[in-house]
């Protein structure tokens, strides 16, 4: 069987997926503020090339 390259399953060859984190801190005055973080981690399959190894 030969080797092949193929697109990451897990990222769909986008190289990451997009996260998002939900967090609470306190404002100045000590009120509560949601905040909410998005980033694009490389992906844990393919290292963030987009592509891995079939075969």
């Amino acid at each position: 069987m030969a080797t092949e390259i193929g697109t990451c399953t897990s990222c769909g060859g986008a190289r990451g997926t997009e996260k998002v984190q939900h967090r609470v801190d306190l404002d100045v005055n000590g009120s509560q503020v949601h905040r909410v973080d998005r980033f694009r981690p490389s992906g844990t399959a393919c290292g963030g090339v987009g592509t891995v190894i079939v075969g």
